[in-house]
């Protein structure tokens, strides 16, 4: 292995750390907050400042161990996997718990997951996976289902899928709410919303093609870009309103250095097998004058080092296209 592929990690690998390096600063919470205020309607009235320091439960947001520690602390009976004995076990990328208050005045709690995700196109649509992780977030609530289960202690939860890297341009800057609605279909019931809407699904759109107008898409964008050095990142951030602290740095140190090493990884195994086929060319071109001099299959492989076989094939491929 060269100097290059002795220092450089892996694109497997250095793509694991990536990820994990994004949830985590994804994870806090002024980009939560800001989240939350743009598009999960409850939050739209407050202040950011109210969503961040009373409204996100405290310690209450986990992020996934994939490639970090996890150095959020967990509350009781909130774990960012859910698994059962007839269901695969799920992991989220973010999960959070939260609050608003209702109409009279006691607080509301839900569950919030935020997925980022760079496969857009994985053979169906994301709007089901949304659903899905949802609706295990939502059962995972009842530990046991019995004649006295009180269904009433149901929370609402919020998935949010942002999703980059291979969203079209046609869909870039766009962001879609996936919601429970009531219809009436004999008569009219009164119901409040909080009864029956206990499932939502939030997909956020961008790329690094399209810039996007919305302020947030547009500070995601930002975060997720991998065109965007760091100093130019941060200056971003600033502009805003973040506070650009110790944690915020060295989580964008992170990313930007990651992602300049997958693409450094990505050219040095580029120029690997561009060496590789280069060498078999000459090879090739050798051999066939070594043929045309009178040597047999047997002594151009011995002096090529190769197979007696792949020599014997470029004979045949070199009488038949004179």
């Amino acid at each position: 292995m060269n100097e290059i592929g002795n220092t450089i990690i892996s694109t497997e690998e250095g793509k694991a750390k990536y990820d994990a390096a994004l949830k985590e600063l994804l994870a806090n919470r002024q980009f939560l907050a800001r989240i939350m205020k743009r598009f999960v309607p409850e939050f739209a009235e407050y202040p950011l400042e109210d969503i961040e320091n009373k409204y996100i439960e405290p310690g209450s947001v986990t992020v996934s161990k994939v490639g970090v520690e996890k150095n959020l602390t967990n509350i009781e009976g909130l774990a960012n996997e859910d698994s059962s004995l007839n269901e695969g076990r799920i992991f989220y990328d973010i999960l959070f718990c939260a609050c608003y208050p209702g109409d009279a005045g006691t607080l509301i709690g839900m569950y919030i997951i935020v997925e980022a995700q760079n496969a857009y196109y994985k053979g169906y649509p994301i709007e089901m996976r949304g659903v899905y992780y949802a609706a295990r977030r939502l059962s995972s609530q009842l530990k046991s289902i019995n004649n006295k289960t009180n269904y009433g202690c149901l929370q609402k939860v919020y998935s949010i899928w942002i999703c980059m890297g291979e969203v079209p341009d046609r869909e870039a800057g766009t962001a879609s709410l996936y919601r429970m609605e009531k219809h009436d279909i004999i008569g009219s019931v009164k119901r409040g919303r909080e009864a029956y809407d206990l499932l939502n699904v939030i997909v956020l759109r961008i790329n690094d093609r399209i810039r996007a107008e919305d302020e947030v898409l547009s500070l995601l964008q930002t975060i997720c870009s991998n065109v965007i050095g760091r100093n130019e990142k941060l200056e971003r951030l600033r502009e805003y309103g973040i506070r650009v602290d110790d944690g915020i740095k060295k989580g964008v140190r992170d990313l930007c250095n990651l992602s300049e090493l997958i693409e450094a990884r990505g050219e040095a195994r580029g120029e690997a097998r561009g060496e590789a086929r280069g060498e078999m060319r000459a090879k090739k071109q050798m051999v066939l004058r070594m043929l045309k001099n009178g040597l047999s299959c047997e002594e151009a492989a011995d002096y090529a080092e190769l197979s007696v076989a792949l020599i014997r094939q470029w004979e045949k491929e070199q009488n038949c296209a004179v």
